[in-house]
C-alpha cells in the first residue's frame, strides 16, 4: 500500500509513520519544513520515508505531491492544533484547517480519486454539553466554542460533503484528547509531565504550574489513536464520522495527581491565571461504539502506562 501522511513530523504523525512502516506500507510524509523535525521517530526509520515539503494551503503544491505519490490512503493530520493560538489568530487557524483541508481534498479528487482520505477532526467541535448528553455520540450537533473547534467542525463538513457527493472517498474522525511520548508541552498533560520530570532531576522549584484542573477529558494513548486511524482506513465507512475515544473521562486534577504519584516526587500544584483558558469545555466523554462495531477498535493502553511513558520521555531531557 502507498500512504501519504500530512503533518508527518508532528506528534501523532511520527507514531503513525512508525506503525505504517512496521506494517510494510510505502510512506510519503508531507511536512512544512525542508527537513523533518523529529522527536520520537528513529533516524533509521525516518530514512525510509519519502519526505515532501509543502504548505497544506498551497493547492498547486498539493496537486503535485498527490499526483507524484498516487497514494491509496491519505492520512490528513496537518493542522493548527492549539486552542490558545486559534484565539490569538483565528484567521490563520481557519485558513490552515479549513482551506488546507479543502485544497488537499481537491488535489485528491483531481490526481488520486480512488484514494481513501482519513480527515482527522476534534471532539472540541462538540462544544459545551450537559451530563445528560454524555457520552457524546456522532449524531450530536456540533457547537464549537473557540476558533480551533470551529475550524475543525467546518473542515469536517467540507470533507463529508465531498464523500457524500461521491467526489472523494473520505472518512472523518472526531478525535478526543490523546497524549504520549513526543507531545509538545504546549498541551496540558505534556506540560504537567515535563514539569514533574524536571523535579525528578532536582531542577527548579517544587511546584507545578497549571491552568484550570476542573475540566474532565476522555484521554487515550497516541499509539491507540494511530491504530484507530489505520483500522478506519481499512474498514471504515466512506462518508461516516467516528469518535476516537476511550469512553472514559477523568479530571485534569486527577491526571496531575497520577503523574505525581508515578514520579514519586512531592510538589505543590499551583494554578497560574495565565494558563487558564478564556473559554473552557467542562467535560468531554465520547461513545466509541461506532468505531468498535465497524473496525473492532478500542483503546487498550492503560492510562498509567501512557503517563509513565510520557514522564520517561521528558525525564530523558526532551525539549
Amino acid at each position: 500500500m502507498r500512504a501519504l501522511v500530512t503533518g508527518a513530523d508532528g506528534f501523532v504523525g511520527q507514531w503513525l509513520l512508525r506503525r505504517l512502516l512496521t506494517d510494510g506500507v510505502s510512506v510519503t510524509g508531507m511536512i512544512r519544513a525542508t527537513a523533518p523535525s523529529l522527536t520520537t521517530l528513529e533516524p533509521e526509520l525516518a530514512a525510509r520515508i519519502s519526505w515532501q515539503h509543502g504548505e497544506i494551503t498551497d493547492g498547486s503544491r498539493m496537486r503535485e505531491i498527490v499526483a507524484a505519490v498516487q497514494p491509496e490512503t491519505v492520512f490528513h493530520l496537518a493542522a493548527q492544533s492549539s486552542v490558545p493560538a486559534s484565539i490569538a489568530d483565528p484567521l490563520t487557524t481557519i485558513e490552515t484547517n479549513v482551506m488546507g483541508t479543502a485544497r488537499l481534498l481537491e488535489a485528491v479528487r483531481i490526481a488520486a480519486p480512488a484514494a481513501t482520505v482519513i480527515v482527522v477532526g476534534s471532539s472540541d467541535a462538540y462544544g459545551a454539553v450537559t451530563q445528560a448528553q454524555l457520552p457524546l455520540r456522532e449524531d450530536m450537533p456540533l457547537q464549537p466554542r473557540n476558533p480551533y473547534a470551529a475550524s475543525k467542525a467546518a473542515a469536517e463538513i467540507i470533507a463529508l460533503q465531498a464523500a457524500r457527493s461521491g467526489t472523494v472517498r473520505v472518512i472523518a474522525t472526531r478525535s478526543f484528547n490523546h497524549t504520549g511520548p513526543g507531545q509538545s508541552p504546549s498541551f496540558a498533560v505534556a506540560s504537567f509531565a515535563k514539569q514533574i520530570a524536571a523535579l525528578t532531576r532536582g531542577d527548579g522549584a517544587r511546584e507545578i504550574h497549571v491552568g484550570n484542573l476542573q475540566p474532565r477529558r476522555d484521554l487515550s494513548d497516541v499509539r491507540d489513536v494511530v491504530d484507530a486511524y489505520i483500522r478506519l482506513a481499512a474498514a471504515g465507512t466512506v462518508g461516516a464520522v467516528y469518535n476516537v475515544c476511550s469512553g472514559k473521562d477523568m479530571s485534569m486534577r486527577d491526571i496531575v495527581v497520577e503523574l505525581v504519584r508515578i514520579s514519586g516526587v512531592s510538589a505543590e500544584i499551583r494554578e497560574d491565571p495565565a494558563l487558564v483558558r478564556v473559554v473552557e469545555t467542562p467535560v468531554l466523554r465520547g461513545d466509541p461504539s461506532r468505531i468498535a462495531a465497524d473496525t473492532g477498535w478500542k483503546a487498550t493502553t492503560p492510562l498509567q502506562t501512557t503517563l509513565a511513558d510520557l514522564l520517561e520521555y521528558y525525564a530523558r531531557g526532551a525539549a
